[in-house]
């Protein structure tokens, strides 16, 4: 696949954000690296909907004595975790289809 210009400056920014520290590591090394991240979001989008799941559970069965808006701002905010961490998966996701393309064409 040919990358313009835009999408390698893209995929450095990726690479910095995501392997930080890490990025004098070879190709394989980051590509090992981006894999545990990848499984760790997936942790964590799972972890946040069980909190979500339970959190409603407790909500339509009255368990506890929180006020309804405490639970919008609640669901708001694991909402809006979810879907950064959605985020976060798919440019991993980007840059390690980069990498292993780069890699081949090496």
């Amino acid at each position: 696949m040919a990358y313009t210009e835009e999408d390698e400056e893209k995929f450095k920014i990726y690479e910095q954000v995501h392997l930080r520290s890490k990025q004098e590591l070879s190709t394989v090394e980051k590509i090992t690296l981006l894999n545990k991240k990848l499984r760790n979001k997936l942790i964590h989008l799972v972890l946040n909907v069980a909190i979500v799941v339970l959190f409603i559970y407790m909500y339509l069965n009255g368990y506890t004595t929180f006020a309804d808006w405490f639970y919008y701002i609640l669901f708001g905010i694991f909402a809006l975790n979810m879907l950064l961490i959605h985020f976060q998966r798919k440019q991993i996701t980007a840059l390690i289809d980069y990498m292993r393309d780069r890699e081949i064409r090496s």
